[in-house]
């Protein structure tokens, strides 16, 4: 922890206690399965996640795909219809992570954004391996314009957002359905599975992602060492980027994935894109965590001023 002084005490301590992740990629199957359904103790997820909205409504649905159908968690902020919609996809280096890690972030946003929030509860790696994850996102993208009015949704104002992993399925939708989205937003995303870039080097044992648990992610959820090249596996290296939705990017200063998000951003601007990027000194996962880190509420604070604009 010595090149993370500058960081709030609370953070470095909850880095240190985070160290047993570390050794996710010796954990026996049985173990990844138990962590895969893990919820969120209530205690501990206030301690972490800090206080959980009230929505005025939460429900369930299962979503067909022909790979494998998933299940969406739609949060409510008010009873109204024709409701704007974040489609959102949680972090877990498409291995961990579900729809209770995500619960309390999810709520803040529909709260604070008015939209619609709907999280998706994709299949987990290594059992269920790319492109599942991204058949699933386009099923769920998809069941949202037939089924708008139906669950109250306003089919044509859809945006898409996530962190780490979730950012990586974020982007892949936002570049095969450009038309049909009207704004991402990106926080910490993967977007270069080979992991081959200074900020991966620089911190490579940082706090929560350290490069051995990002590297056992990637070999999670590839089927061959060929899938990591795809845009659908590594956005950045799609080579149309024109024309895409308007983008807030959000990376912090102590993450190994900083230059995948500094590249994209150089990347979409070259091509025209509309992009905000806004960079914290803070480490991977900040934005879930307000009474952890010292950048969570300036950052949110962006989120909604962003999704705010386009209501």
């Amino acid at each position: 922890m010595a090149n993370y002084r500058t960081l709030p005490w609370r953070t470095r301590l909850f880095a240190l206690l985070n160290t047993p992740s570390n050794y996710l990629p010796q954990a026996p199957s049985f173990v990844l399965k138990a962590v895969q359904k893990t919820g969120v103790h209530p205690t501990v997820g206030k301690m972490l996640f800090g206080h959980s909205e009230e929505m005025a409504r939460i429900t369930h649905e299962t979503v067909s795909c022909s790979a494998k159908d998933v299940t969406v968690r739609c949060y409510y902020p008010t009873l109204g219809t024709d409701l704007p919609v974040i489609l959102f996809f949680h972090a877990g280096g498409w291995v961990i992570g579900n729809l209770e890690t995500h619960d309390a972030l999810c709520r803040r946003i529909a709260k604070q954004t008015g939209r619609l929030v709907i999280a998706v509860d994709y299949a987990l790696a290594p059992w269920i391996k790319y492109p599942v994850p991204v058949q699933q996102a386009e099923a769920v993208l998809a069941w949202i314009k037939e089924k708008g009015s139906t669950i109250h949704a306003n089919a044509k104002k859809i945006m898409v957002m996530g962190d780490s992993a979730g950012g990586n399925l974020s982007a892949v939708l936002a570049l095969k359905y450009r038309q049909d989205i009207e704004g991402q937003v990106l926080i910490y995303p993967v977007l270069d599975a080979t992991l081959s870039r200074d900020s991966v080097k620089e911190h490579e044992n940082a706090p929560v992602l350290t490069h051995k648990v990002m590297q056992f992610f990637v070999d999670c959820y590839a089927r061959t060492p060929a899938d990591i090249y795809e845009p659908d596996f590594s956005p950045l290296f799609a080579e149309d980027v024109r024309q895409l939705p308007p983008c807030l990017m959000i990376t912090g200063d102590y993450d190994i994935l900083r230059d995948d998000g500094f590249a994209y951003v150089q990347k979409l601007r070259q091509a025209g894109n509309e992009v905000q990027h806004e960079h914290y000194p803070d480490i991977h996962g900040f934005i879930s965590m307000p009474n952890i880190c010292g950048s969570t509420e300036q950052a949110m604070n962006e989120v909604v001023r962003f999704v705010r604009a386009r209501a």
